[in-house]
């Protein structure tokens, strides 16, 4: 199962972490260590996003890590995090305790872009991960954190509520609503669940449907813009990254490759 499902509606999660001196240990296991950040690792974070899903090309990763961290560049080497494996020496994870500019709920700090690379999941690294960022939190004196997820990256979202955090933005009812019922968490027990029609987006199923006849795989990863008048669909795939249209004719969808947009990794 992909960790991250673009065919649930997309709502975002806040949550909070109440007491950072306080939490499980978990050891990475063999074959596995921890680095810092250091100056020339900026691909290697975009790669890691890429292979978990979170991006489609490498120049929408390098835009999204220089919006994102630019603004306390200096302080990467001690706030953002990577999972190294032993042998290979390939970075498989990260992790960010991102220095807020203005304080969120009582809390000046975040768990930011955590990611396992696909090949990597399921290999036990995803709680030592959440056990060392809220270790990172605490030694640098953030007793509170706040971390943001989403309903597309449900596995996660109900891993974190496993941890200790707490819901936060309880107003987004319908989000957690849908978190409940893909995973009846006991912390949500409070909520009903809902029907399909709710937590799914018949739109993104039908596109991801069509990408599986094009590529012949599922191991591709995909993104569907649809804000602002665009009807884009970016997929990764196999090295590449691929631009497609999307047309709604009769309540069908057709997809339309545009040509000459294809880059390489």
């Amino acid at each position: 199962m992909k960790t991250l499902d673009n065919t649930i509606k997309y709502y975002e999660l806040l949550m909070i972490y109440n007491d950072t001196s306080k939490y499980k240990h978990y050891d990475l296991p063999a074959g596995f260590h921890y680095e810092f950040y250091q100056e020339g690792d900026e691909l290697k974070w975009v790669d890691i996003h890429i292979e978990s899903g979170e991006f489609t090309s490498i120049n929408q990763g390098i835009k999204y890590f220089h919006d994102f961290y630019d603004s306390f560049y200096d302080e990467l080497n001690k706030r953002c995090i990577f999972i190294v494996e032993n042998k290979t020496g390939i970075k498989v994870g990260t992790a960010t305790i991102s220095l807020l500019k203005n304080e969120k709920f009582g809390c000046n700090a975040a768990v930011d872009w955590f990611a396992i690379r696909r090949a990597y999941q399921g290999k036990h690294l995803a709680r030592p991960l959440i056990s060392k960022f809220i270790s990172i939190a605490s030694k640098l004196g953030h007793d509170k954190l706040i971390l943001h997820t989403q309903t597309t990256t449900w596995l996660a979202a109900k891993l974190y509520l496993d941890f200790g955090f707490e819901p936060l933005n309880k107003d987004e009812i319908t989000g957690w609503r849908i978190l409940k019922t893909l995973t009846n968490h006991p912390k949500l027990d409070n909520l009903d669940v809902v029907d399909n029609d709710i937590i799914y987006d018949m739109r993104n199923i039908e596109i991801e449907r069509q990408l599986k006849m094009i590529f012949n795989t599922d191991e591709f990863n995909y993104s569907v813009w649809y804000k602002n008048n665009l009807h884009k669909v970016y997929v990764y795939c196999n090295g590449k990254t691929y631009e497609y249209e999307y047309f709604e004719d009769k309540n069908k969808i057709r997809l339309e490759e545009v040509k000459n947009k294809t880059y390489i990794k």
